[in-house]
């Protein structure tokens, strides 16, 4: 690698630039990019000021005796959690920092992984689809049945979202468009087989559309004082869920003006454990292909969602918010000694379980009572969505200070 006397102020930018546009399309949360770019730019000898948005960065580089040299600002197109380039770009870092390659040779590599291509096919994002719905329907407190009515919703979403994400003048509606198919789908689904929870159909099918885990990254850049990006964060996930249940509202409304509401179904025992841990299985699968881990890491997806599954069992008895603490707690520390043993982002290991975690659903039911006209139950709902997701964000950040993860990732 070019020493920091040979290395050109424009370069080293370039460089921060590419990287952190590429990390942050990745998955990458602010608050991490951020002390990231700035320990790069100090082991090339340089001083950086970093300012980055879930939609654009910004860097600026100070010479060694302090005077400013260069400036840029870019807009970030597109944010995903993508574990796999998240991992390659991280691997690409280490090289860089190890002196194996130069900063030329790591631009020319993050273009290439930018352009590569999804690791999944769209028959197989269409089985994940399938999947993570009828494993959330038998979490959520459905049985077999419910578990192949959710799946097959949830193979009819991703179809129509595959096809929305063809148009950049649709991509707008997909929330609110996947809303009404999840409310159609289950509303066809319980009248025809009476009995089933359309409730527990409805959320199933829009599992893969639900925000929780863009809340709580959001809650947790407010949490390091990235004041602006957790904001628009956490506005992007109340837009999300808004579209969602306004998009189910408007199919309910019909259906109640025009033909007989379905009696609701009372809620039923948790399923049995065998089928708990199959659903499991299939949820695990079906998240760790919707955020792009290739074959070979898939395992990575089944423990730590197994890890979260076992001190779940654990910390039933207790109040939602503790139980959530503590879940968050293990699943934090689990994964940082993950990245401390394989020096992979210890993300790699956090995201699949947090999924299992996040209150996507529970914030879903709160803002869906308020357009019923509940408010007392809709603004409590809230209440508790919030405590929640800051229960979560504790549990990682308490983690991170008992056994630090030794990496910026």
């Amino acid at each position: 690698m070019a020493r920091s006397d040979d290395l050109s102020p424009q370069l080293l930018l370039d460089y921060l630039v590419e990287l952190g546009t590429a990390l942050m399309s990745a998955g990458c949360p602010t608050h991490r990019l951020e002390e990231l770019l700035v320990t790069i730019a100090k082991h090339e000898g340089h001083s950086a000021d970093v300012f980055a948005l879930p939609t654009g960065l910004f860097v600026s580089l100070r010479t060694p005796n302090g005077e400013p040299s260069r400036l840029a600002m870019i807009r970030v197109q597109e944010w995903t959690n993508d574990l796999e380039k998240l991992t390659e770009l991280d691997e690409l870092l280490n090289e860089v920092i190890e002196n194996k390659i130069d900063i030329a040779a790591a631009r020319v590599r993050i273009a290439e992984v930018q352009k590569q291509p999804a690791v999944w096919s769209k028959p197989w994002k269409l089985l994940a689809a399938v999947a993570s719905s009828a494993g959330a329907a038998v979490v959520l407190g459905g049985d077999v049945f419910d578990a192949a009515l959710a799946g097959g919703g949830g193979l009819l979403l991703r179809m129509l979202m595959l096809l929305l994400g063809q148009s950049e003048r649709m991509r707008v509606l997909e929330n609110f468009v996947g809303g009404v198919v999840a409310a159609i789908a289950a509303g066809v689904a319980t009248r025809v087989w009476p009995g089933h929870s359309r409730e527990v159909l409805v959320l199933a099918i829009i599992i893969q559309l639900l925000p929780g885990l863009t809340l709580t990254v959001g809650l947790s850049e407010l949490t390091y004082r990235n004041l602006v990006a957790g904001t628009a964060r956490v506005m992007h996930a109340a837009v999300t869920l808004l579209s969602l249940v306004f998009g189910i509202a408007v199919v309910v409304s019909f259906e109640k003006s025009v033909a007989e509401t379905p009696v609701a179904v009372a809620a039923r025992d948790a399923a049995p454990f065998a089928l708990q841990l199959l659903s499991l299985l299939f949820a695990s699968f079906g998240f760790g292909v919707m955020m792009g881990l290739p074959r070979r890491r898939l395992i990575i997806a089944f423990a730590s969602s197994a890890l979260v599954f076992a001190v779940t069992l654990i910390t039933r008895p207790l109040p939602t918010a503790h139980a959530v603490f503590l879940d968050a707690l293990v699943l934090g520390v689990g994964g940082n000694l993950f990245a401390r043993v394989t020096s992979r982002p210890a993300q790699l290991f956090h995201m699949p379980g947090m999924l299992l975690l996040v209150p996507g659903a529970l914030s879903f039911r709160s803002l869906d009572s308020l357009l019923a006209g509940d408010a007392v139950l809709g603004i409590s709902g809230l209440a508790d969505v919030i405590l929640v997701a800051v229960a979560l964000v504790m549990g990682l950040l308490v983690a991170n200070v008992a056994l630090p993860a030794r990496k910026a990732l």
